[in-house]
């Protein structure tokens, strides 16, 4: 897997397609393996996918400290000047969504289009309800194994529906994550790095032609914080997806990219 040095740390990536460039920022201790086949494979046709762990994820470096949204987005400038680009369009996605806010507040010139998923800005922002909230925050433990831990979570994540007809997917998706699981250390910097984040007072700063898209039963980051947000953000669009939740790309995958093309296709 190719790494290039971000300037603070190295971070692995990988390329996909052909056509304008499109960073994709995954989320909390997620590497680029959970975006899947379903939303990857209509984008390679229209663009160049730049699929990158974020540090403590995947192939990149795990530091045992370092961890903020600010250093995060660091860390994408310099994977975008490191593969020699002037800019590209940046899609993130939940954690991924706040380390994109930055990315266009701290390095505007390197963002062509902007698009933020399943997202909010920080303090201020509606908040999940508290038993989500814990949900997302279970680790490992005596008395409960990492594939239990990941079977309770799933009510943040997707639909009673989804989960029910695409066992065999989500088990694989499991398995693939932990094949190179983040490690606990990672996961406490990323949670540290949630929660000191606070942007709302930013968002008129953000200059790029700006995507919000969200599912529209999201218990983990309700929709109303995307509402927000574009609302906020001069000129943005807003995209919600209904009958989708936190994982809409992967529950939604066709009509996430067909978004995703038609937004950014408009400014190629």
């Amino acid at each position: 897997m190719p790494v290039l040095d971000a300037g603070a740390v190295s971070i692995a990536y990988e390329l996909r397609g052909a056509g304008p460039p499109l960073l994709m920022i995954n989320g909390f201790r997620r590497s680029r393996v959970v975006w899947l086949e379903g939303v990857l494979r209509p984008l390679a046709e229209r663009f160049q996918l730049i699929l990158m762990d974020n540090r403590g994820t995947g192939d990149s470096d795990k530091p045992e400290d370092g961890y903020s949204i600010e250093a995060f987005a660091d860390d994408c400038a310099g994977v975008i000047a490191g593969l020699g680009l002037r800019r590209a369009h940046v899609f993130g996605v939940s954690m991924g969504g706040m380390i994109a806010q930055r990315v266009a507040t701290r390095h505007p010139d390197q963002v062509y289009g902007l698009a933020l998923g399943c997202t909010n800005c920080g303090r201020g922002s509606v908040a999940p309800e508290k038993r989500i909230g814990q949900l997302l925050r279970l680790v490992p433990n005596e008395s409960m194994d990492a594939r239990e831990v990941a079977r309770r979570q799933e009510e943040v994540y997707y639909m009673p529906g989804f989960r029910a007809r695409e066992r065999t997917l989500i088990d694989g998706m499991f398995d693939l994550v932990n094949q190179n699981p983040t490690p606990p250390h990672a996961v406490r910097g990323h949670l540290k790095a949630i929660d000191a984040f606070d942007a709302c007072g930013d968002l008129e700063q953000i200059k790029a032609p700006t995507l919000v898209i969200t599912g529209a039963d999201d218990p983990l980051i309700p929709a109303e914080n995307s509402r927000r947000i574009a609302q906020r953000i001069p000129g943005a669009q807003l995209a919600v997806l209904p009958d989708a939740s936190h994982f809409f790309w992967i529950e939604k995958p066709r009509e996430t990219a067909d978004a995703l093309i038609r937004f950014f296709g408009a400014l190629s």
